[in-house]
């Protein structure tokens, strides 16, 4: 009997998640992004986008995917001008797609003047990261799951509201996609529950 749970538990836990990392190009100096719009740059592994010198809503928008007006619904005023990054992976169903930011924002923390950041998944949805009322220097993770198996585009930016002049800031970096984890497969859990009856039998029948 230990002979067969030390097959077989091995296969069932052989496909345990992995996480592949995306590697951004970089050349160790401030450079131009290269899947980008408006002002983003790179650094080592980190792209920084910025919200001032950036393209209009019209520009932004095209260039993510998305409908300006949805940029305006998920903010309090209107999206002016700004920048993003964007770039391609393919995922599984199941997969986790998650990267690590750092927002900065000059605007003081108000309505009006609200300029935000933002993630656009093709296979997902357009959501809300940060705004000039999260605190100056905030740290988080994004983590979505895929429900479909396909090419992800993802598109991250920063977008001036009702003005061009203050400067917003995305930090990201460690784009990362986690295989999904393995289900154990029918036929093999059937084998195992069978090896494990067939033992309990044979014990009864040494016992009696």
């Amino acid at each position: 009997m230990r002979k067969i749970i030390s097959i077989l538990v091995p296969l069932l836990f052989s496909m345990a998640t992995q996480a592949t990392v995306i590697n951004h190009s970089t050349s160790g100096q401030y450079t131009s992004s290269v899947n980008s719009i408006g002002n983003v740059q790179t650094f080592q592994d980190y792209t920084l986008i910025y919200s001032t010198n950036g393209k209009s809503d019209s520009k932004v928008s095209a260039f993510a995917g998305v409908d300006k007006n949805a940029f305006d619904n998920i903010s309090t005023g209107n999206a002016k001008s700004g920048s993003a990054y964007q770039n391609s992976v393919t995922v599984d169903t199941g997969s986790v797609f998650s990267f690590d930011w750092l927002w900065y924002s000059a605007e003081n923390s108000n309505s009006y003047f609200n300029d935000f950041a933002f993630v656009n998944l093709s296979l997902g949805d357009l959501s809300w990261i940060a705004d000039t009322s999260t605190p100056d220097w905030t740290t988080g993770s994004f983590e979505w799951t895929a429900t479909e198996s396909g090419l992800l585009t993802y598109t991250v930016g920063v977008f001036n509201v009702n003005d061009n002049l203050e400067k917003s800031k995305l930090i990201v970096n460690n784009f990362s996609v986690s295989a999904p984890v393995a289900v154990p497969a029918p036929a093999m859990l059937g084998l195992f529950a069978l090896a494990v009856l067939g033992f309990s039998i044979s014990r009864r029948k040494k016992v009696s």
